[in-house]
């Protein structure tokens, strides 16, 4: 019964000012109202895909704004402090389930009894090896982590939205690749700064990721070799490895390939600080190279405090880190 697509119905009041006080002027919209407003957000070069010509998230291979949203109903006060308490976010079309639910409506919800790429819950799943803590918390916390964040859990829109942090929320659109709210750089070569990994330096504090002897070699990939985090780890999860480590799951990635000697792709690693990789990359084959927990070889300068004045936000809003001074190689005895 809908004069015209559920897009251009709901962008009649949430696109621009001059769509919401024409609303206004023909008395659908009380001048009180204050809808989003995500004209801008549309227009950004990642968008999150959206049927022109649908009129209901019902029609076969569709996404429309009810996709996500209830038009009739919004979650409450009551809704959101559930969800504080629980540690989860709530859904924005149901409150009565998870916000991951709903993004599993789309993209996947059989868990570890899938390999399909297009299903990522297997990644999620707290029955995988290692993963980001959306439906669970995670039983080995990485010692980067803000100590004000271990045990917590997190929602897909704590790393996935508008990269405008003054615009509406939501996964509407980003000036960011994959929609994230913040720089995450998934290709080698560009070399590691606070912008260039913004988004992991949120939660994971930069100093240990580079520094801790817990992460051997670390310093060596993303500083020297100008490797990205997404080589080696995929952000959502490992159904098999500890770490987040992407090896011998899905991974087809340039410039990583099995090992010329075993022919494996794979990482084996029991304990936090060790492992074993059988792979060819950056011109070298590791058929197998191991790994210990050791001197990480580099330094940060200058010395940023652990917590306190000069670290990030625990929270995760896309905030900018803090600078705390470029990397250089140290000589090691």
């Amino acid at each position: 019964m809908l004069p015209g697509s559920q897009n251009r119905i709901c962008l009649s009041c949430h696109e621009t000012q001059s769509g919401m006080d024409r609303q206004v002027r023909d008395g659908r919209l009380s001048a009180s109202a204050q809808p989003g407003k995500i004209a801008d957000q549309l227009s950004q070069p990642f968008t999150h895909p959206l049927s022109d010509q649908a009129f209901s998230r019902h029609e076969q291979g569709v996404v429309v704004c009810t996709s996500c949203h209830s038009p009739h109903r919004t979650s409450t006060g009551r809704d959101m402090a559930l969800g504080d308490e629980l540690g989860k976010m709530i859904s924005t079309r149901d409150p009565s389930r998870f916000e991951y639910e709903l993004c599993e409506s789309c993209h996947g919800h059989q868990g570890v009894s899938t390999r399909s790429l297009l299903d990522i819950s297997r990644l999620f799943d707290p029955n995988s090896r290692s993963y980001h803590p959306v439906k669970a918390p995670v039983v080995e916390s990485s010692p980067s982590v803000d100590p004000d964040l271990t045990g917590r859990e997190i929602g897909c829109t704590h790393c996935h939205g508008s990269s405008n942090p003054d615009g509406p929320g939501g996964l509407h659109g980003s000036a960011v690749q994959y929609l994230l709210r913040t720089g995450y750089t998934t290709v080698d070569g560009e070399g590691e700064s606070v912008e260039t990994y913004q988004l992991c330096y949120v939660c994971h504090r930069r100093e240990l990721v580079i520094l801790s002897d817990l992460f051997p070699e670390h310093g060596r990939h993303i500083v020297t070799e100008r490797t990205s985090c997404a080589t080696c780890h995929n952000a959502h999860g490992s159904v098999e490895n500890r770490a987040l480590i992407r090896f011998g799951e899905e991974t087809i990635l340039s410039g990583v390939a099995p090992s010329l000697t075993t022919g494996r792709l794979a990482f084996e690693s029991e304990l936090p600080g060790e492992g074993t990789c059988y792979l060819t990359c950056h011109g070298f084959d590791h058929g197998p190279e191991t790994y210990v927990s050791g001197t990480a070889g580099f330094e940060l300068q200058p010395p940023t405090p652990a917590i306190g004045p000069g670290r990030p936000e625990p929270d995760i809003r896309p905030a900018s880190p803090k600078e705390i001074g470029p990397l250089r190689e140290k000589e090691v005895d």
